[in-house]
């Protein structure tokens, strides 16, 4: 069995790369979380804001950072 390993890449060059814009996918994958608990975070109003386009969401990638950085652990 072998295993193939991907290369790290840093979470701030990651958002980046994917430009302005990240899908419900693609922030998961940038969290490293399910898509459901984006969608479940969407229902219960705690996630980062996102923009409804059509039937599609869209988190700025701005609005992201912003959460990240007033939910990091000041301890």
């Amino acid at each position: 069995m072998s295993t193939s390993t991907q290369p790290t890449v840093p979470a701030s060059r990651f958002v980046d790369e994917l430009g302005d814009y990240l899908s419900v996918d693609e922030l998961a994958q940038y969290l490293q979380l399910s898509k459901e608990t984006i969608y479940h975070w969407r229902l219960e109003g705690t996630g980062p804001k996102a923009t409804k386009l059509g039937k599609h969401l869209r988190f700025s990638r701005e609005n992201v950072l912003s959460w990240l950085q007033a939910r990091t652990d000041r301890r």
